[in-house]
C-alpha cells in the first residue's frame, strides 16, 4: 500500500503547473500499477482524518475504471461537507456511471444541505465544474430530464448547457429549454442554439488582451463574471 507521503507527492505533480511531472512522481513512488495507486487510494478512504480522505479524492480524480469509481462515489456519500465537495469535483471521468450521477442528483435535491454544495452537483451534471469535453453521457442526459421538472432547477440546468460543446445530448436539452414558457429559459436555450456559449472571465485570465476584448465587445449573460462568447471566437465590433 501506498504511504500518505506518496500520495502527497502525487497530489503535488497533478497541480496545475506543478514543478514535478507526473512521471517523475510515479518514478519517486516507486512506479506503482494503476489498480495499486487506486486500490491503495480507496483503502484510505475510510480513514477517520478527513485531510486524508480529501487527498484520495484529489488522486482518485485522475484514474478512471470501476474501482476507482467506487471511491469517488463513498466520497460523494461522506457526512463531511468538505470530503463530499472534493468528491463533487473528482467526478469527471465517472459521469457514465449511474451511480455516481444518481448521487450528484440527491446532492443537489437534498434540501438539508448547504445551496453551495447542492449547486456544485448541480454544476458537475450540468455546467462547468471541471468536467471533461464531449457530450453529456447518457446517465446525466437522464438526469437532467428528471431534475428539469423541477422549477428550482431550470435556470441552473440551462445556464449549465449553456456553457457546454454542442454534443447531440446536449442540443436535444437546449431544444426542450427553447420553448420553455419563461422568456429567460428560452432566450437563453435559443441564444446557445445559435451558435454563442457562456463562458467565465477568468478563463482568461492570463490573457490581459483577450480578457479586456471579451469584456468590452460581449455581452454580459449573467452577473458580471459570465459573458456570451461566440464559439467561432470574438464578435465584430458592436459595442
Amino acid at each position: 500500500m501506498l504511504s500518505i507521503v506518496q500520495f502527497q507527492t502525487l497530489r503535488e505533480a497533478y497541480r496545475v503547473g506543478a514543478a514535478l511531472r507526473l512521471d517523475e512522481a510515479l518514478a519517486k513512488i516507486g512506479n506503482p500499477t494503476p489498480d495499486m495507486l487506486v486500490e491503495s487510494a480507496v483503502m484510505q478512504l475510510s480513514n477517520g482524518d478527513r485531510n486524508i480522505r480529501v487527498l484520495m479524492l484529489r488522486v482518485l480524480r485522475h484514474q478512471r475504471g470501476e474501482r476507482a469509481m467506487q471511491g469517488v462515489l463513498a466520497g460523494l456519500r461522506d457526512e463531511s461537507r468538505r470530503v463530499c465537495a472534493v468528491a463533487i469535483q473528482a467526478c469527471p471521468n465517472y459521469l457514465e456511471y449511474r451511480g455516481i450521477v444518481l448521487q450528484l442528483e440527491a446532492i443537489a435535491r437534498d434540501a438539508s444541505l448547504k445551496r453551495k454544495l447542492r449547486r456544485r452537483a448541480l454544476s458537475m451534471l450540468a455546467g462547468d465544474e471541471g468536467r471533461m469535453q464531449g457530450d453529456l453521457t447518457e446517465a446525466v442526459d437522464q438526469s437532467l430530464r428528471r431534475l428539469m421538472l423541477e422549477s428550482e432547477h431550470r435556470f441552473s440546468i440551462v445556464f449549465g448547457l449553456a456553457r457546454l460543446e454542442l454534443g447531440a445530448r446536449t442540443q436535444s436539452l437546449l431544444h426542450a429549454f427553447a420553448v420553455s414558457s419563461a422568456p429567460q429559459e428560452r432566450d437563453m436555450a435559443a441564444r446557445a442554439l445559435a451558435g454563442e456559449r457562456i463562458v467565465h472571465i477568468d478563463w482568461y485570465a492570463d490573457d490581459a488582451d483577450l480578457h479586456a476584448e471579451i469584456m468590452r465587445r460581449c455581452d454580459i449573460a449573467h452577473g458580471r463574471m459570465y459573458y456570451w462568447l461566440p464559439r467561432n471566437g470574438l464578435p465584430a465590433e458592436s459595442k
